[in-house]
């Protein structure tokens, strides 16, 4: 999110190690696309839509996959907390119109509850940028699609070599 809803400065804080551990753990637990995204948003500051792009996905997908990586390192998996997520990450996209801003205003404002869900979100996804750090460091998740691999290239000339060969169609 470029806006942040939050002030930036909350103060000296020490770095909890087994906190970030776990949050490291979850990011890690994520299938291997959902990292990428998440790391090239977190990391290197990437809209969504320009992540879409780079990746050949569907802008939806990027934000489906962006939810995914928010949910899976929450500590409280309540139905509220995945609705404040939710929120979080559609607000980061180019995507979102005024009508959905102006339905976020509505959610946030209909209960306590909903605020607190948001900012605790919010705190949350702070708290993600130093496992982040640890899980992208060696920048893998940088590199775009592969094309074809060699192994899976060989692969698919042997058994096309093998099935033309059986149906006596090699001349």
């Amino acid at each position: 999110m470029s806006r942040l809803l939050l002030p930036l400065d909350h103060g000296p804080r020490a770095v909890d190690e087994p906190a970030s551990q776990v949050l490291l753990h979850g990011l890690r637990r994520l299938p291997r696309r959902a990292q990428q995204v998440f790391l090239l948003n977190r990391l290197d500051q990437l809209e969504f839509a320009l992540i879409a792009t780079r990746l050949t996905l569907p802008l939806p997908r990027v934000e489906q996959l962006m939810i995914e990586a928010l949910l899976s390192t929450s500590a409280e998996s309540t139905a509220l907390n995945a609705q404040a997520a939710r929120w979080y990450v559609r607000l980061q996209s180019p995507a979102a119109s005024a009508c959905e801003r102006i339905d976020f205003r509505r959610w946030l404002d209909a209960s306590p509850d909903h605020l607190q869900a948001f900012h605790a979100t919010e705190l949350h996804w702070r708290s993600l940028l130093a496992p982040a750090r640890e899980l992208g460091e060696q920048g893998w998740y940088r590199t775009g699609r592969a094309a074809f691999s060699m192994g899976g290239c060989s692969l698919a000339l042997g058994l096309g070599a093998a099935a033309l060969l059986a149906f006596g169609l090699w001349s």
